[in-house]
């Protein structure tokens, strides 16, 4: 059994809408606490709790991974679902910039998935020799839903029927470079028999070497009829072993709405140790149809830990 987790402290500076004050102070933006482990050489699980902004703690993450060889793996329980990389498949501690990108955060409530995750069972594995890696996922259509039947009752009721698909595709045909594709397709249907179609799909590029730091991602999907799509590019390079400078530009749009928001942000990254990072950004909106000045500028204070990295030590 280990544990790993994380710490974020924010302090946030920005203008508000309502006058011409600005608006500006801390805030405990994530707590998380991992326990994971293995049973045996084929077994992991892992629980993922979180106390963000406060609240009191709940789980994101409980699952347990079977794996019956190199090519083929059965994942069971809540974790993230394989769809947009920048969703839950990077982790919060390792981000460029502070906040993931707008597109990515509009994808996720898109899709119903809490915290990125999905409820179901998966399928995964790697191929040719580790440079194709797959998944498949079925999942519930609505994460925070659940079906609980029992024994003790005579009629039972499911507030969220359906089934959600997900499957990723990713190669790596060369050191440091990651290039692949999702797609997702599912219809929850609640006790009145509404229907709601979600749908997502999207492709990514990443290149990371020698301190050099390229993403570019485009997301695209439905919710309910309403459509959205965007994209983003991080461009960055570390300095040494302690400084990162980097950029974003980005961009989403709500299909249904014809409104357009941009960002482009300017971060550094300081790395003071293994466990400490510190980030500091300033973010460049432009939101069509919004006549407000709303840049925000944002410092990160991390501190992350993992047990099983001081008991290799």
């Amino acid at each position: 059994v280990y544990f790993k987790g994380l710490i974020q402290n924010w302090f946030s500076f920005t203008d508000q809408a309502v006058n011409d004050d600005s608006a500006y102070g801390f805030t405990n933006r994530r707590l998380r606490f991992i326990p994971y482990g293995t049973f045996g050489k084929n077994i992991k699980w892992g629980i993922h709790f979180f106390a963000d902004k406060g609240n009191s703690f709940n789980f994101l993450d409980a699952f347990i991974d079977y794996k019956f060889s190199k090519q083929f793996s059965l994942k069971i329980g809540k974790f993230a679902a394989p769809g947009a990389i920048s969703g839950a498949l990077t982790s919060s501690g390792a981000l460029d910039l502070i906040e993931r990108a707008p597109i990515s955060m509009v994808w996720g409530g898109g899709s119903a998935l809490h915290g990125y995750r999905a409820y179901g069972v998966q399928a995964h594995g790697n191929l040719l020799e580790g440079k194709l890696y797959y998944a498949v996922m079925l999942a519930n259509p609505k994460t925070t839903t659940y079906f609980t039947p029992s024994i003790k009752a005579t009629s039972f009721k499911n507030d969220e029927k359906g089934i959600t698909i997900w499957s990723r595709l990713e190669a790596k045909p060369m050191k440091g470079l990651r290039l692949g594709g999702f797609f997702s397709s599912g219809t929850a249907t609640d006790s009145e028999d509404n229907e709601t179609k979600r749908s997502s799909y999207g492709a990514h590029l990443f290149y990371k070497s020698n301190g050099f730091n390229f993403k570019m991602e485009y997301i695209a999907g439905e919710n309910g009829g309403i459509d959205y799509d965007g994209m983003y590019v991080v461009l960055g390079y570390k300095l040494g072993k302690k400084f990162e400078p980097v950029v974003r530009y980005d961009f989403v749009t709500p299909k249904d709405g014809g409104e357009k928001f941009t960002n482009f942000s300017l971060g550094i990254n300081y790395f003071a140790s293994k466990n400490i990072k510190y980030q500091a950004n300033y973010i460049i909106r432009n939101e069509e149809m919004v006549d407000v000045v709303n840049n925000i500028f944002y410092i990160n204070f991390q501190y992350s830990f993992n047990s099983k990295s001081k008991k290799k030590k």
